[in-house]
């Protein structure tokens, strides 16, 4: 569980005379960490047809604010689709929060035959503990015209 922490600190200063000074201080360390626990897909998708993406994630740290950015794959990479920001809770347990993309498939996906999605969640105005969980990558959708 990631939860506030404290710490002590020790500063001592020492004057060019040679008197010194120390103080204690306690302070309060914060850990900030949203995970992607999965992407939903849709098994297979027509040209033209608008399906839902679906991007689920974990917090259980503090209310953060989050962007999340849609990719999809393409012969050269992943190129970006889309960007949702979303206030997500703090919540206990196995609790998720899901953030819904509409994606239209295009006839190069058909081309392609197939494409997956890539979502990486960014805190906003933190940074985040454990950044290796904060990127998924979907199964594959077939894609017909």
């Amino acid at each position: 569980i990631y939860v506030t922490r404290y710490g002590t600190v020790q500063h001592t200063v020492t004057t060019t005379d040679g008197r010194t000074a120390t103080i204690t201080q306690t302070i309060q360390v914060r850990t900030h960490d949203v995970a992607i626990t999965k992407i939903t897909t849709p098994a297979s998708a027509n040209v033209g047809q608008t399906k839902t993406i679906t991007v689920t994630m974990r917090n259980i740290a503090y209310p953060e604010t989050v962007q999340i950015d849609l990719y999809k794959s393409t012969p050269n990479g992943f190129v970006w689709v889309a960007t949702i920001t979303k206030a997500v809770p703090a919540l206990s347990g196995n609790r998720t929060t899901a953030v819904n993309f509409s994606y239209t498939f295009t006839s190069d996906d058909a081309k392609l035959g197939k494409v997956t999605f890539k979502a990486v969640a960014t805190i906003n105005g933190a940074r985040d503990a454990y950044p290796s969980d904060n990127e998924a990558i979907s199964s594959i959708t077939k894609v017909a015209k």
